[in-house]
């Protein structure tokens, strides 16, 4: 039996250790110093030196969000390791509690000449359960795209795994374990199961009350208030006495004491986030809508009340390489790796046609200022700079997909935030945005 050392003493390694059993880990390994030699779930915490002289024969399991510089430090040491990305999302908590329950009614195809095409975490334990069910003939490919020191590295991890390559498939059916940008057309002339999407099989994901959401605002426009240092109370105040319709994220309760001003629509997605912020956005009575993503599975959901609406939320290194749009945000909706992207696919689903962004600074410090209310600045939090530059990278794909969408739907983005750094949206003056009559009126 194969067993594992995690990357990462965090809430994602936690629920790695619960779905792959006490038995099957050896240690955790973390960055932090202040963790070493410390026990977590009953397991050594460990440093990476310590893993290559004493823990080399266990398969590593990165749980970092993306990496986290980790991988690169992996292949220039020529180690094979699992990133758990690469797994449905399930496998980082998204939908985890909600899948946990369907799957139990879940048959899991199988037969007796069997291929299962991926080459993650994900695949290794569909093997395995496929063999205690008896199947005969199981086999694994590698995806096509896989270079060919990753394939010797994943056959010397896994000796007792059969390996083939696409040629050498016949008339087996083919498990999709994994999708890859070539996997549909390398696996186009098999028949083919994907269990790589586990949408599929959990009905439970999709929230007719969001549906009932569709188009509800249909042709109008509205602001999304993100919380970036150039963020001004003024703004708040024209946007609340102008009557706007606005969107915001994440700790923006943390100005409610100092203005009149409240979001519409609230919106959160960071399984942290959701952990640190829970006790203040619970009591979030005033906001109309509110949306949650199912991104935390250690969250009580069942204690939110009929106003909060919990999406599916999905992160995973498929659809962050080819960056998707969800178009029906009552059965999943992409991480993209920003909350302001999720809040864009939520606006564009209401129906808004004229977008704005407001307070997207783009920008990040470290031990600075990044937010426009005081509040705490947990640079440590995405791996420091290394982190954060990979997930800014990141987003800024995610905002260019954001814009290819909106015009070739005839939406209009545009970025009305007075310091920024991000240029894939048309600029607007924020203050240019009001009629001065309308603005009398209003007061």
């Amino acid at each position: 039996m194969t067993r594992y050392v995690i990357w990462g003493a965090g809430h994602r390694g936690r629920i790695l250790y619960e779905l792959l059993g006490a038995e099957r880990i050896a240690a955790f390994i973390d960055s932090n110093p202040e963790k070493t030699g410390t026990l977590y779930l009953n397991c050594p915490v460990i440093d990476y030196d310590t893993y290559k002289k004493a823990y080399r024969s266990c398969v590593i399991i990165v749980s970092i969000v993306f990496g986290g510089g980790v991988t690169e430090r992996l292949e220039q040491d020529n180690l094979f390791y699992f990133h758990v990305e690469r797994c449905p999302p399930e496998f980082m908590g998204y939908g985890l509690n909600t899948a946990r329950h369907a799957l139990k009614k879940w048959e899991l195809p199988a037969a007796d000449d069997v291929v299962l095409y991926g080459g993650t975490l994900y695949t290794v334990l569909i093997y395995e359960e496929l063999q205690k069910r008896g199947c005969r003939n199981l086999s694994v490919c590698l995806p096509g795209a896989m270079r060919e020191k990753e394939r010797k590295l994943f056959s010397e991890a896994f000796p007792d795994i059969r390996t083939i390559r696409l040629c050498e498939i016949r008339s087996q059916r083919i498990l999709l374990t994994e999708k890859t940008r070539d996997s549909e057309a390398e696996c186009n002339d098999h028949i083919v199961t994907d269990i790589a999407d586990w949408t599929k099989y959990v009905p439970e994901y999709h929230n007719p009350e969001i549906e009932k959401l569709k188009n509800r605002f249909k042709g109008k426009r509205c602001f999304i208030v993100a919380t970036g240092p150039s963020l001004t109370y003024d703004d708040l105040a024209r946007l609340h006495d102008n009557h706007e319709f606005c969107i915001s994220i994440n700790s923006i309760f943390t100005c409610f004491s100092e203005t009149k001003w409240r979001p519409d629509c609230y919106v959160i997605v960071d399984a942290d986030g959701i952990s640190m912020w829970k006790e203040e956005f619970c009591k979030l009575e005033e906001i109309p809508y509110k949306f949650i993503a199912d991104s935390q599975p250690y969250f009580d959901y069942t204690q939110l009340d009929a106003s909060w609406h919990v999406y599916h939320s999905i992160l995973d290194d498929f659809s962050i390489k080819n960056m998707l749009f969800s178009e029906d945000c009552s059965r999943k909706v992409y991480n993209g790796s920003t909350v302001v992207y999720v809040c864009i696919q939520l606006a564009v689903y209401l129906g808004f046609e004229e977008i704005y962004l407001l307070g997207v600074d783009y920008s990040y410090k470290a031990n600075g200022k990044n937010h426009f209310t005081k509040q705490a600045e947990p640079d440590e939090q995405f791996d420091g700079m290394n982190g954060q530059n990979l997930i800014q990278k990141i987003s800024y794909t995610a905002f260019q997909k954001a814009e290819e969408y909106a015009s070739s739907h005839h939406i209009k983005i545009y970025n009305a935030t007075r310091r920024t750094y991000l240029d894939v949206f048309e600029p607007a003056d924020f203050d240019s945005l009001f009629s001065p009559a309308e603005e009398g009126e209003n007061k």
